[in-house]
Formats: C-alpha cells, structure tokens, sequence
C-alpha cells in the first residue's frame, strides 16, 4: 500500500524536526527538506559536512500516516544527525582513536543531560 506524505504531513514532520534538533541541542546544524523524495524509504537525510547541513527528504510511508509515525521518524532521522560527527570520524582511516573517543563523549554527556533530567523522580 503506498502513502505519500500530504503538504499538511510534511507542514508537521518539519515541526517534529525542529523540535527534536531543538531538544537534542542540534543548533550547530541546519537542517532542511529536500525537494526530491526519498526513495525507498518513509525518509531519508544527506549531508554536507562543510556546510553543516542536513538535508531531509519524505517519501512513501507504505502504511497509515499519523502524527505519531511522522513524530518518530522525524525523530529517527535527527538521531542521524546527532550521530553523523561519530559515525563520520569511526570512518575516516586517518582519524586517530582520541577523536572518536571524543566524538562518543559528545553523544554519552548529551544524552546524559537529556536523561537524567527526566530521571529526578525516579530515586
């Protein structure tokens, strides 16, 4: 079953993504829709390193569209994002094991911030 992505869908994913690069301190990032569609895939993000820009793009869910299934995969594709820096550097052959260790900590110390903060009622 195709189910592309209505301008009111794409209106809401591009909200959910501004808020989950808000929400995962992303601002060092720009991060727009493509034009094309994505394909094969309900999304899909490029990049440009130089330009600190990811480009999304929207393409055939295959099943019902909702807010909560455009809320998730806006969220999958900014943890793309979130991760590019680590899984560019763990690629790179001349990037030694001290730039990757610090790629990780990067990731570990967000995510601890954004975690513990929800955590404080749990004690």
């Amino acid at each position: 079953m195709s189910n592309i992505p209505t301008s009111q869908d794409a209106e809401f994913f591009a909200l959910c993504v501004k808020k989950w690069q808000s929400i995962l301190h992303l601002g060092d990032w720009r991060i727009e829709k493509g034009m094309k569609p994505a394909k094969q895939a309900m999304a899909s993000v490029e990049f440009n390193e130089g330009a600190r820009l990811a480009t999304y793009r929207l393409g055939d869910f295959g099943e019902k569209i909702t807010d909560e299934i455009l809320d998730a995969t806006a969220l999958h594709e900014v943890l793309h994002v979130f991760l590019h820096d680590l899984m560019a550097a763990a690629q790179d052959v001349k990037t030694s094991e001290e730039e990757i260790e610090k790629q990780e900590h990067r990731i570990i110390n967000r995510l601890e911030q954004l975690l513990l903060k929800d955590s404080d009622g749990f004690n």
